[in-house]
């Protein structure tokens, strides 16, 4: 059965599939915004009432290497999932986040190759293996990155989580 954290979380990623579609960002005032009424919501709603704030957390610990890396992910989608998580909680967003990781490999060739771009994911690797390693020089080329609108991936992934039984940790 569909809850009001549903609607709220299904309100924000419609919202944000619009942004992210349009202009290519996810506004802060959207996910920060969805933070705080998730937080006050599991507060008000569900006991143990850490609930919302473990959501954040684990959304922030599990795409923030992603992040890091080159930024596949980008911060509007991580704050995205950290605002869907303060809705939905730790477990929950935690499946959301496997499944992000999961279908965004396909996800991200298929954008690649409709835009004529597969070319350049070899060079990107690279310059994310050196940079992350640190054995980045001033001298390597830098690759154009592509950039992709993550949101429908996500959009997809919490869908697969909330809905379904086919990855659940609970």
């Amino acid at each position: 059965m569909i809850g009001v954290e549903d609607l709220a979380a299904l309100g924000l990623m419609g919202v944000a599939l619009y942004t992210d579609l349009t202009t290519m960002r996810v506004p802060n005032k959207l996910t920060f915004g969805g933070m705080a009424l998730g937080l006050v919501w599991t507060v008000i709603t569900v006991d143990p009432r850490w609930f919302g704030a473990a959501g954040i957390a684990l959304a922030f610990a599990c795409m923030f290497p992603a992040f890091a890396a080159g930024k596949t992910i980008r911060a509007g989608d991580a704050k995205l999932l950290m605002a869907v998580g303060a809705f939905w909680g730790p477990y929950e967003i935690f499946e959301t986040c496997a499944w992000t990781y999961i279908l965004s490999l396909p996800f991200g060739l298929i954008v690649l190759a409709y835009r004529g771009r597969l070319g350049n994911i070899l060079p990107a690797l690279k310059a994310g293996f050196r940079k992350v390693t640190g054995k980045q020089s001033k001298d390597d080329p830098e690759p154009e990155l592509t950039k992709v609108a993550f949101v429908p991936c996500i959009v997809i992934a919490a869908l697969v989580a909330r809905f379904t039984e086919v990855l659940s940790f609970q």
